[in-house]
C-alpha cells in the first residue's frame, strides 16, 4: 500500500543530468510511485549550462526522459532548468515548482551519498525548511543517523525509504562502454542509436 505522507497533494522532483537516463533512473522513480501516495513524479534534467563535462545537448536528454516516462504512471519531465537563464540552484528550482503548485507539498529525491555533504549546497537551508527530501536507505550508509546527527530540528522534512536491490549501473558507464546497451530502457538505446549519440549508431 502506497504511503500519504502529506494531508495535501504530493509533487516529486528527480533531478539530475540524465546523460542518459538509465535503468537504474526508471527503476528509482517505479520504486518511489509505488511507495509514495504522488499527484505527479517530474524528472528534472540540468540545463545546457550546467558545468559539467561531457553534457550533451538537452533537446535530447528531455527526449529520452520522455521516452521513459510513457514506462511510469503519472511522470513527465519539467524542463524548469533547461530553461533557465542561469544555471539554478536546487531551492531556487523548487520554489518554481511550488510557484506552479502552490497547495501541493513538494518533495526532491537525494541520493544517500549526498546527504552529508547537503550542508554544502547553496542555501540548503531553506531548501530543508520548505520542502521534503526522499533519502533511500542503504546498508552501506547510515541514512538516519545521519540525519539525526546533521538535521536533527529538520527530522520531519525527511521522507525515508527501504531500499531496493542497488544496480551497479551509471550514465558515465553506457557512454564509455558500446556493448552496454542493457543499462538504459530499449527505447532509450533506440533513440540513442537512431540520432548517433555518445558514438554509438555510426
Amino acid at each position: 500500500m502506497k504511503r500519504k505522507w502529506s494531508d495535501f497533494g504530493m509533487i516529486v522532483i528527480f533531478g539530475g543530468s540524465f546523460n542518459p537516463p538509465t535503468i537504474a533512473h526508471y527503476q528509482i522513480a517505479n520504486h518511489i510511485l509505488k511507495q509514495i501516495d504522488c499527484d505527479k513524479f517530474y524528472f528534472l534534467p540540468v540545463g545546457d549550462r550546467y558545468p559539467k563535462k561531457g553534457l550533451i545537448s538537452s533537446v535530447h536528454r528531455v527526449a529520452m526522459l520522455k521516452l521513459v516516462c510513457e514506462h511510469l504512471t503519472n511522470t513527465f519531465v519539467s524542463t524548469i532548468e533547461v530553461e533557465a537563464k542561469k544555471v539554478l540552484t536546487t531551492f531556487e528550482t523548487l520554489t518554481l515548482v511550488k510557484s506552479q503548485y502552490p497547495n501541493e507539498e513538494i518533495a526532491f529525491v537525494i541520493g544517500a551519498d549526498n546527504l552529508e555533504d547537503l550542508p554544502n549546497w547553496v542555501q540548503y537551508e531553506q531548501l530543508i525548511q520548505n520542502y521534503k527530501l526522499i533519502v533511500f536507505r542503504r546498508d552501506d550508509i547510515d541514512v538516519d543517523e545521519i540525519i539525526h546527527r546533521q538535521f536533527k530540528t529538520f527530522e520531519h522534512q525527511f521522507i525515508l525509504l527501504d531500499s531496493f536491490e542497488k544496480m551497479n549501473v551509471s550514465s558515465t558507464e553506457y557512454r564509455e562502454n558500446l556493448d552496454r546497451s542493457d543499462l538504459v530502457l530499449n527505447c532509450v538505446d533506440q533513440y540513442v542509436q537512431q540520432h548517433q549519440l555518445y558514438g554509438r549508431g555510426e
